[in-house]
């Protein structure tokens, strides 16, 4: 198995992983990877979309291009031109290049795939009502919406129905059912509050919207659990979250949009960044005018980690449209997984990255390096036999086929990302290569800094790792590194201490941010006890039970309640919050565990009652 170039088939300028669909598209086996195109919108047989994020600088241009469906504009991008706007599309694969060569476009990235990551928290924060300050008028988050972009909404359980039996769920976009004709973005299908609160009064409520019953699915809801965390209102299980009086918008994220994914994309794999952002966009336009703060417990492992990635310039995008929002990220769950590695590389010298894949990996793999844009690196990969596949230059592209010409390895060597200057190797492995240690070996051809960073990317059914000694910094996940992002760190609060949790990732941001800005409980598990110290909250498939589950997916949620609580507090008192005015209040409440800023916990463990208080102590502006 040797490596051939392609730089003059696929262009090394574009995203390595729209470079990957060209190269799938062009082989001659593409019909075996189906997992590489857009399904959602599949009209026509042979219709082959892939979903992107774009940067462009004539709006209407873009959308008058050849192979573009738009599908959303999020607005004016952070620090760039008035006109310059970030947007989310379906482009057709066989124009790709044509596509990015248009002087509209800024930037064009392949949606991401992305996956999943009460009773002691809600005390342990001081979230609870009798532990707020007594002239507290937060009143449960009550005016306040909370949006959840997750997998999986049981809102029959009773911690999501009010007194008199009406939904608390303002609307339900359930982005996976074919059903497109009450959706603006042309996928999914919408169910409002007064249709969610008509099937509760029926026998069988998932039967009546059509909706498949988490009493057939063998696992609890995640999405379930988290909405609990956050928002639910303890009329179950006599137990509420921080706002139990907040509006709750759930998005059921697509996962049909994986343009890079190995082949048979692994069960558990639940939304894409494309998609991500439509929902944030759908949540924001229902709220209107008031107050919204969304939950998103999901993430991978990879991208820049600096804030660049157009995902993470969405989010700010969206968070600086207007006051009195906040996007709350989960940090990742990757801090013993052996996913980062990072060093310095001098001129000339060789070194080597050691990447383990494991005897019982039956998956694919990734591994992507940032470096600086100053520096060219060259880099080589080595099976675990000792075959050296050849050098791969910085902005060159290159792939190994197998004895049916089909392709097992695809290398993409960029130069300069539009996005933040820097070089970037991507490696896509598919699935059924050899086991045992693989050797990505770099060469500093021409250095100045020689820093690099490397990230092996998520895969819960065979993940693969750096070879010990482990860097577990940085560790933070793939979408967490935006500028005005809330992210959150997991510790146990059912433990003496309230120590970390194991898996708790760490920072900072690879430009050297303090992320996370905070952290609260998450649960934690010994090989005695696998349960007792997990976080307790509604389970699907019930409607008064709960269930346990660990994770900064449980941390994140916790958060995002407390500051519908704040929200709710500036309300009252006639007050805007901003973004940078969101965290600066979680900083100065928070209770530090080591006088400063952690890599893991933050500023600190989350104060609900200081941080209302705070809110209360402001000053309205007329």
């Amino acid at each position: 198995m040797k490596l051939k170039e392609t730089t003059n088939e696929i262009p090394a300028n574009l995203d390595p992983r729209l470079q990957r669909v060209i190269a799938f598209n062009q082989s001659e086996h593409k019909e075996a990877h189906p997992h590489l195109f857009n399904a959602e919108s599949a009209e026509t047989a042979d219709a082959r979309e892939i979903a992107v994020i774009a940067k462009v600088k004539d709006i209407e241009a873009w959308k008058n291009l050849s192979g573009v469906r738009q599908i959303a504009d999020l607005g004016s991008v952070p620090e760039e031109q008035e006109n310059v706007r970030l947007v989310t599309a379906r482009i057709a694969a066989d124009q790709i290049e044509q596509i990015r060569k248009s002087p509209a476009v800024m930037s064009l990235k392949a949606s991401q795939l992305l996956k999943p990551q009460l009773f002691k928290t809600i005390e342990e924060t001081k979230a609870r009502a009798d532990l707020l300050n007594q002239n507290t008028k937060s009143n449960g988050g009550k005016g306040i919406v909370i949006g959840i972009v997750d997998d999986g909404c049981d809102f029959t359980h009773k911690n999501f129905i009010h007194s008199d039996g009406t939904s608390r769920i303002l609307s339900y976009w359930d982005q996976t059912l074919p059903d497109s004709s009450n959706s603006e973005f042309g996928y999914g299908k919408v169910f409002s509050q007064a249709q969610l609160s008509r099937a509760l009064q029926t026998d069988a409520p998932f039967a009546a919207l059509h909706l498949p019953d988490p009493k057939d699915d063998i696992e609890d809801w995640h999405g379930t659990h988290v909405m609990d965390t956050a928002a639910g209102n303890g009329n179950g299980t006599n137990t509420p979250g921080p706002a139990p009086q907040a509006d709750i918008v759930f998005v059921q994220l697509n996962a049909e949009d994986v343009p890079w994914s190995g082949p048979d994309a692994v069960k558990g794999d639940f939304g894409s960044s494309a998609h991500l952002l439509e929902a944030l966009q759908y949540i924001y336009k229902l709220a209107g005018n008031r107050p919204c703060v969304t939950n998103i417990s999901l993430g991978t492992n990879g991208g820049p980690h600096d804030g660049t990635s157009l995902v993470e310039v969405g989010f700010d995008t969206l968070l600086t449209a207007a006051n009195n929002r906040a996007i709350v990220l989960a940090a990742s769950n990757s801090y013993t997984h052996g996913i980062h590695a990072s060093g310095i590389i001098r001129q000339n010298e060789l070194k080597d990255l050691r990447w383990i894949v494991e005897q019982s990996d039956r998956t694919s793999n990734e591994i992507e390096l940032w470096y600086d844009a100053a520096d060219e690196f060259s880099c080589q990969l080595i099976t675990p036999d000792g075959e050296n596949l050849g050098e791969v230059k910085l902005g060159t592209t290159h792939q190994a086929v197998g004895n049916r010409n089909e392709i097992l390895i695809f290398i993409s060597h960029r130069k300069q990302d539009p996005n933040n200057g820097d070089n970037v190797i991507n490696i896509f492995m598919e699935r059924g290569l050899p086991a045992g240690a693989w050797t990505l070996r770099l060469r500093g051809e021409n250095i100045r800094s020689g820093k690099y960073h490397a990230w092996i990317e998520r895969d819960d059914f065979g993940q693969s790792h750096f070879e010990k000694p482990l860097d577990n910094t940085h560790t933070l996940g793939s979408i967490c590194c935006g500028k005005k992002t809330i992210v959150v760190g997991s510790y146990s609060a059912k433990e003496a201490g309230t120590p970390l949790s194991f898996f708790s990732s760490a920072g900072p941001t690879r430009d050297g941010r303090q992320k996370p800005e905070i952290s609260a409980p998450g649960g934690n598990e010994t090989q005695d006890e696998p349960v007792k110290f997990k976080v307790m909250a509604a389970k699907s498939g019930s409607i008064d039970g709960v269930t346990p589950m660990m994770g900064t997916s449980m941390a994140a949620p916790a958060v995002t309640g407390i500051i519908a609580l704040m929200l709710a507090e500036a309300l009252a008192h006639g007050i805007s919050l901003s973004s940078e005015e969101i965290h600066e209040i979680l900083r100065k409440s928070a209770r530090p565990m080591s006088g400063s800023w952690h890599d893991r916990y933050g500023f600190g463990r989350i104060d609900a009652a200081k941080a209302v208080q705070l809110v209360a102590e402001l000053t309205p502006v007329h």
